[in-house]
């Protein structure tokens, strides 16, 4: 269970009193997720989520919170910062830097279907643009010398063949820089439990908290990776309805 940070009724009570969001009814810790404590809150005004941020500090979540606010303005189905009674969206729990949202309905997909893949690749798609322009000053950690760093501690424990695959690939990194890619604002994460489904119609995007700048593409091979492959391979129809449906907004270009 990834709730590393414990809280009380009446610590979470006292939290809430600062919003405008209603009184406390019940709440229980979320066992998804891997870096940061959630919590689902009910209160007599709805349902939000209760982030605890155990990795991000203080200086680089404001830089998350205005990326969401942002991407929520422009119509992307994202969880929205909820400000307290003083207009702050961030204030501290236990000693952690925390955050309100408000809950979005829905499922993940543990087998997308074309409909889905669709529906994800006009979502990476929008993202792409409606950040286009946007000022994010936080860098992709997770560029080739972090992956030339893993696989110096893995290595050991690869096979040959993975270790001949890997070495490959990063040999091809090395010799085709990605700097003469489209860049922009990424998310980096965008797997299929960061997405919720309602009767086949995405209805929200979460975890953005990987976000940064780096080459688009990235972004779309890392959702096309999990979205569109079964049993090892990648499905070609599934990659076919992401890339169209990426594509009837925002076009690849040819390099």
């Amino acid at each position: 269970m990834s709730v590393y940070t414990q809280i009380t009724r009446p610590q979470l009570d006292q939290f809430f009193r600062a919003y405008a969001l209603g009184e406390v009814i019940d709440f229980e810790g979320i066992e998804d997720g891997i870096n940061n404590t959630n919590y689902f809150v009910e209160t007599t005004q709805g349902s939000f989520v209760l982030t605890l941020f155990e990795t991000l500090n203080a200086d680089e979540l404001p830089h998350f919170m205005r990326l969401l606010s942002h991407l929520f303005n422009h119509n992307i189905q994202c969880p929205r910062p909820q400000p307290d009674r003083q207009a702050k969206v961030l204030r501290e729990l236990n000693n952690k830097p925390a955050a309100v949202f408000k809950r979005l309905s829905g499922v993940a997909a543990t087998s997308p279907s074309i409909e889905q893949c669709q529906e994800i690749g006009v979502c990476v798609a929008n993202i792409h643009h409606c950040a286009q322009d946007y000022v994010f000053p936080i860098k992709n950690n997770n560029d080739l010398d972090w992956c030339k760093t893993v696989r110096h501690k893995i290595g050991a424990q690869l096979s040959a063949t993975d270790r001949a695959l890997i070495n490959d690939e990063l040999l091809f990194q090395s010799a085709n820089s990605s700097d003469n890619l489209p860049q922009g604002v990424i998310h980096a994460d965008l797997f299929r439990d960061n997405v919720l489904f309602v009767d086949n119609r995405l209805n929200g995007i979460l975890d953005f908290y990987s976000a940064c700048n780096g080459p688009l593409l990235f972004d779309i091979a890392i959702t096309a990776n999990d979205w569109c492959c079964e049993n090892g391979d990648i499905n070609p129809d599934k990659i076919t309805a992401l890339l169209s449906a990426y594509e009837s907004l925002r076009p690849l270009e040819q390099l």
